[in-house]
């Protein structure tokens, strides 16, 4: 996995990022099967997610860690990848960098 461990002022990693949907976002589903589309308000892109990708977006609490997340999509999925944790990971990454996911804080444990 592709997690960077932070450090707090004490010297000890802190538990990964969870995100949440930037408010400036919003999501439209296409048909069943087509995953979606989203739209960031202040820039008018459009992005286009998979169905997979629509599965994460759809996880997205601002609460869930990226692993979390993986092992619930998991659980979606018929034939999940090997990679499944990397492939969310990345994907949470590339939304971050289209300012589509905000970075929620320390993930709620449970």
């Amino acid at each position: 996995m592709h997690t960077v461990d932070r450090v707090d002022g004490t010297g000890r990693a802190q538990a990964p990022e969870a995100f949440g949907r930037n408010p400036r976002v919003v999501y439209r589903a296409l048909r069943p099967g087509e995953g979606g589309v989203l739209l960031h308000l202040e820039t008018g892109q459009y992005h286009g997610l998979n169905e997979v990708g629509a599965a994460v977006w759809d996880l997205l609490d601002g609460l869930t860690p990226a692993p979390r997340i993986a092992a619930r999509l998991r659980g979606r999925l018929e034939d999940p990848p090997t990679d499944l944790d990397d492939v969310v990971e990345s994907f949470l990454d590339e939304l971050r960098h289209r300012d589509l996911v905000v970075e929620a804080g320390p993930p709620v444990e449970g």
